[in-house]
């Protein structure tokens, strides 16, 4: 059994706007994770979130929605919220909602390393590149919860790198993220273009 937790408290403040609302395809980029995370295999899906309009576009969305009072604290207090609903789960899965292309086959693929690997972090990776979403086994809830400010699971992946198993992802725009106005201006660009990222 292993939990979504989806990440929405950031202040998008390197954008100047709440870069969750940013469509592409047709769909917001929060609405599209929410979406590729309901048609996998998860025992819960959690949206952590400060916004009253994201809660609401997660209790719309049938899934279990924490209000961040205190997303000012950094991205950990996210991950704490987020650990704090998972009951009884093997591991949690944290997802940034940031991600265009982001897919359902590689987040099943990530699953299957997971089931495979029960007690190791499981990490995508394109050619020496970490990127998220993140799944980290239940022996390390303890860890997450200690953390502090915006520092988020990459230094526990340091601290335990013999316990981490990474995921070689076949296509390099799964892993990129949106934080900035010129990032947005790139996916809109791919679009079947070819444009490379």
């Amino acid at each position: 059994m292993i939990a979504a937790i989806i990440m929405a408290s950031g202040y998008s403040r390197r954008m100047k706007k709440d870069k969750l609302f940013l469509e592409y395809r047709g769909e917001t980029l929060i609405q599209q994770t929410i979406n590729k995370v309901l048609q996998c295999d998860f025992s819960q899906t959690i949206l952590v979130a400060r916004e009253r309009k994201i809660l609401q576009l997660g209790e719309e969305s049938g899934i279990k929605v924490v209000e961040n009072k205190n997303a000012d604290r950094g991205i950990s207090e996210s991950i704490k919220l987020g650990l704090t609903y998972a009951n009884g789960c093997e591991g949690y899965m944290f997802f940034t909602a940031d991600q265009p292309f982001l897919s359902t086959s590689m987040i099943h693929k990530l699953l299957q390393c997971f089931r495979e690997n029960k007690t190791y972090i499981i990490v995508p990776h394109y050619k020496g590149r970490r990127g998220n979403p993140v799944i980290f086994p239940q022996k390390f809830k303890q860890d997450l919860m200690t953390l502090q400010g915006d520092i988020g699971g990459k230094v526990i992946i340091n601290k335990y790198l013999e316990e981490v198993r990474f995921v070689e992802i076949d296509d390099e725009k799964t892993l990129f993220d949106v934080d900035t106005q010129d990032d947005y201006e790139k996916i809109l660009q791919v679009g079947g273009s070819g444009y490379d990222i």
